[in-house]
């Protein structure tokens, strides 16, 4: 009989199994190459088997949980995580195949499967010209199997929530360029004959344009209902973001965050104001002087062309400034590519940072920075360079890369555990980001010459920037447990956040679109700060910060709750990048 450590191990990888058999896209993502050049099966009874195989698989880690002892150390306690982890990672899988199935009710299902599908066969620049080949060979019979998904996508759609359509309509011709000339283009950098590609980039266009079409269609018919509702919302909270916090105490930690940090950009605000507006006397009104305080930064936007090249200088800054305050270990900069979105994947998120595969754990990590529309106008553009002004691009480098995210994803990429490279929770991964973000601006950064913009504009950005995630957390919960309204939503966001106008329409679509995300800045924060402060209190005189932060980096991307559990029970602190610190 296996012991529980055994067992563990066993269903990881028996759901490893489950996803090379159904799901070859996410095969590729994780890193296996037996299915790359292939996309899933929707047909009917192939989601059936998909959905059986989930249920059975799901009821043996449930058994395999109740017959484990909760409060064990050491082995057991680690058998037991990587079990509750992948008890929440079916969870969610079952809700988006059966309870709220994407494919019937969101036409950026299949979009979205055919961009990951061939980008992540095309994204590592780094590997040897045999391995890139092979990847493009990949893509190109990928390609050639876009028209057989989208038909069976096209005969499961059942709805366009009018949200959904308008970002697949939007990214429809970044994709349609990504197979018709991106492929071939990637062949011919090789050398290899361009024939294969291009003719599978025509074939997976003209199937995108058919699906294009159905989706003009589906914009002429009532659009379907985007929300989740409470309920479904609560699932999507625990199984996929993996935090244990309802929406209520969500909305209530929120509101107290707001009204804390006013209080302090109010006073920033006046503290800085002789240096930004010498002679004006102060306002009275808290209000107008955050305001102007947020329009002068504002003012330091870089133009359009500049501003992925600011970015990156961003990011070197922030490099340099987490490598000297030693807040955690640095990876190697060579680990971290900077580099635009790329059209086929752009209209949700401004800024997001992919990481290595879970089995290929040395392929480092991307930054993705959104360049400015060309088909905005100019003002539409300077609303957007506004928001993402230099003092802005600073705490996204700090958030995204060093020493937030990329730091973070890096250490869990070396974790020995195959279910913690495996199965990820959002609430940590964007609370480590949040958390250590506070951190770094306790740290000092933009003082003296820690960077080209200055600490008083980084402070105050950083604090509209925690306005915002709380704002998030209210506008998810809103939306989708509520029946909150487009224009409260917007007024949320522009008038208690101090955000600009575009920023405020994108991020409305981006929550229609993406339930629950939204949600794991704000609760990942509060949830890895209550941890902090928890473990400062029981080590009393003894607590040191930074060993705190190596143990916590320890332990892969889990809940914070496994995280806690590990700290408790002493678990070694792992330091893959200790030479490099």
């Amino acid at each position: 009989m296996l012991d529980p450590h055994e067992r563990a191990e066993q269903l990881v990888l028996r759901y490893l199994d489950h996803v090379r058999t159904h799901e070859p896209v996410e095969s590729t993502r994780l890193g296996l190459m037996e299915r790359d050049g292939e996309l899933p099966d929707l047909a009917p009874d192939a989601l059936a088997r998909r959905s059986r195989d989930l249920s059975v698989l799901s009821a043996e880690v449930d058994a395999a949980l109740r017959g484990m002892p909760v409060g064990g150390v050491g082995d057991a306690r680690e058998a037991r995580a990587d079990l509750e982890l992948l008890a929440q990672e079916l969870e969610y899988r079952r809700f988006r195949l059966d309870v709220r199935p994407r494919f019937v009710l969101d036409p950026l299902a299949a979009l979205e499967t055919i961009a990951a599908g061939v980008h992540e066969l095309l994204r590592f620049a780094g590997d040897d010209r045999g391995e890139r080949c092979r990847r493009v060979e990949a893509a190109a019979k990928r390609a050639r199997r876009v028209p057989v998904l989208l038909e069976q996508a096209g005969r499961l759609l059942a709805s366009a929530p009018a949200p959904h359509l308008d970002v697949a309509l939007q990214r429809l011709p970044g994709l349609i360029e990504l197979v018709r000339d991106e492929l071939p283009r990637r062949a011919e950098a090789l050398g290899v004959d361009v024939s294969p590609t291009r003719d599978a980039g025509e074939v997976a266009a003209e199937g995108l344009e058919a699906y294009g079409a159905l989706l003009d269609e589906l914009s002429d018919e009532p659009a379907a209902d985007w929300r989740l509702g409470p309920e479904q919302h609560a699932i999507t909270l625990r199984a996929a973001l993996g935090t244990a916090m309802s929406p209520g105490q969500i909305e209530d930690r929120a509101r107290t965050w707001i009204r804390q940090v006013q209080t302090e950009m109010a006073e920033l605000s006046a503290a800085t104001w002789a240096r930004r507006f010498p002679g004006e006397p102060v306002p009275a009104d808290a209000t107008e002087r955050i305001r102007r305080t947020l329009a002068a930064v504002a003012d330091t936007a870089v133009p359009r062309h500049q501003l992925v090249d600011e970015a990156r200088t961003a990011v070197d800054e922030a490099r340099a400034f987490a490598a000297a305050t030693g807040l955690t270990d640095v990876p190697p900069a060579e680990r971290l590519t900077v580099t635009e979105v790329p059209p086929y994947l752009r209209g949700i998120a401004v800024a997001f940072i992919t990481q290595a595969p879970p089995l290929r754990p040395d392929a480092g990590c991307t930054y993705y920075l959104s360049p400015v529309p060309e088909r905005w106008t100019d003002a539409q553009a300077a609303s957007f360079l506004r928001e993402y002004n230099p003092a802005q691009l600073r705490s996204l480098a700090i958030h995204e890369g060093y020493p937030g995210h990329f730091v973070q994803l890096e250490h869990a990429s070396q974790h020995p555990r195959l279910a913690r490279r495996l199965l990820t929770r959002p609430a940590f991964a964007e609370g480590w980001a949040v958390y250590i973000e506070r951190e770094v601006m306790a740290a000092g950064f933009g003082d003296g010459d820690t960077s080209a913009v200055t600490g008083d504009d980084y402070r105050i950005t950083q604090r509209k920037l925690e306005l915002r995630i709380a704002t998030n957390a209210l506008l998810d919960v809103g939306l989708h447990a509520g029946a909150l309204a487009d224009g409260d939503a917007l007024d949320l966001l522009t008038c208690t956040a101090y955000q600009e106008r575009a920023e405020a329409e994108g991020k409305l679509l981006r929550a229609k679109v993406t339930s629950g995300q939204l949600c794991s800045y704000f609760v990942g924060g509060e949830e890895v700060s209550d941890l902090r402060y928890a473990v400062e209190r029981a080590e009393g005189s003894a607590f040191d910060v930074r060993a705190f932060h190596q143990r916590v980096l320890s332990e892969g991307t889990p809940t914070v709750g496994v995280v806690a559990d590990a700290l408790a029970d002493d678990a070694p602190a792992l330091r893959p990048f200790a030479v490099s610190a």
